[in-house]
């Protein structure tokens, strides 16, 4: 996938609405967001997983595309 400004748009949309449930799980908390419940600090630390998991996807891939066009100028 390349770096196009609407793939990254589609990219940001896609995980947006992955992380909405837990967002809502925790808004709906009674003491609201910044509360210390169980539930809550579950759904912040399933969120900074996911950040973190997604940030390590797209280093990934844009290793991957580097190496590629790194050996395509190699090899002419």
């Amino acid at each position: 996938m390349s770096e196009t400004p609407s793939n990254i748009a589609k990219a940001v949309g896609v995980e947006a609405m992955k992380a909405s449930p837990p967002v809502a799980v925790a808004a709906k908390q009674d003491g609201g967001f910044f509360t210390l419940s169980p539930i809550t600090t579950l759904t912040c630390i399933y969120l900074v997983l996911q950040i973190a998991y997604l940030a390590w996807k797209w280093h990934n891939e844009r290793e991957d595309r580097n190496a590629k066009r790194n050996e395509c100028e190699v090899q002419e």
